[in-house]
């Protein structure tokens, strides 16, 4: 009798252990928000190379970005550009159940001259179904929801940029409030961090990642990547980058739209790419 109950006890004792001691089959990078239902949003890594992001329905608004340098032309001056991926919009192929809104986050900085950058979304037809009006540096447009599945047309009316889709799906539609996006930034802190007016930016990978979880995002990936060397810049590199090393930052948070707009605002004006 004292064995069985001696046996009983050890394996209800193994049991135990095994439940809370394996790890859960998710891995994220997310710090201290962490939010499961965005445990299908694509890597940084993914993004970067298909330059194409379909997002789950748990995203309920879709954030995105128009890098520093997106004024540059392609042709003449791509080796200004961050990257030759998602170098115009972050992404440059959005995938989104139907529902979800989205926002453009200007992130060009001004540097010498104001680049301001309209954006107009267009229907198979080549009909203008949403235009932002004109986006100041570090501004955000009204949310979109598009009344209808299909393919739209990213048209920046201000520049000639790279071709740019965001699709609507007809077979599932948006069920969460996560708020999602993407976020370029200097790999490591630069040796200079201001800009013509003596203004000083401390944004680095390290800086964002403590900013970010500080104002209650979530890092969920990161890829670190390097472009764009320059026979005639110093340091090899167009003087506005600082540095060829770059990453990639994808992010989620599920707080009010307007708080995370403000602080995203903040984070773009941070940034060493003025």
């Amino acid at each position: 009798m004292l064995r069985s109950k001696i046996t009983i006890f050890i394996v209800f004792t193994i049991s135990a252990y095994c439940l809370i001691s394996y790890p859960s089959p998710h891995v994220t990078y997310a710090t201290t928000n962490t939010n499961t239902n965005t445990n299908n949003v694509p890597t940084a890594e993914a993004v970067h190379s298909s330059e194409s992001m379909k997002v789950p329905p748990s995203v309920g608004t879709f954030v995105i970005l128009i890098p520093n340098e997106a004024h540059e032309n392609w042709s003449d001056e791509k080796h200004k550009l961050i990257t030759d991926k998602n170098s115009y919009f972050v992404p440059t192929n959005l995938i989104v159940p139907n529902g979800t809104a989205i926002v453009f986050l200007h992130a060009d900085a001004p540097w010498d001259t104001p680049n301001p950058h309209t954006i107009e979304l267009q229907d198979s037809s080549g009909n203008a179904v949403y235009n932002t009006g004109e986006l100041d540096y570090t501004l955000s447009s009204k949310p979109i929801v598009f009344s209808s599945p299909g393919t739209y047309k990213i048209v920046d009316k201000s520049y000639d940029t790279k071709e740019a889709t965001i699709t609507v799906l007809d077979n599932e539609t948006s069920n969460g409030n996560s708020i999602v996006g993407g976020f370029y930034t200097p790999t490591n802190q630069v040796e200079n961090t201001e800009d013509n007016d003596g203004g000083s930016h401390p944004g680095s990978l390290q800086y964002y990642k403590e900013a970010f979880n500080k104002d209650g995002f979530d890092i969920l990936s990161e890829y670190n990547f390097t472009y764009a060397t320059c026979d005639y810049c110093p340091g090899e590199y167009w003087p506005d980058n600082k540095s060829g090393e770059h990453t990639l930052l994808i992010y989620s948070t599920q707080q009010p739209l307007s708080d995370a707009i403000k602080k995203l605002g903040k984070l773009v004006k941070d940034n060493v790419y003025i």
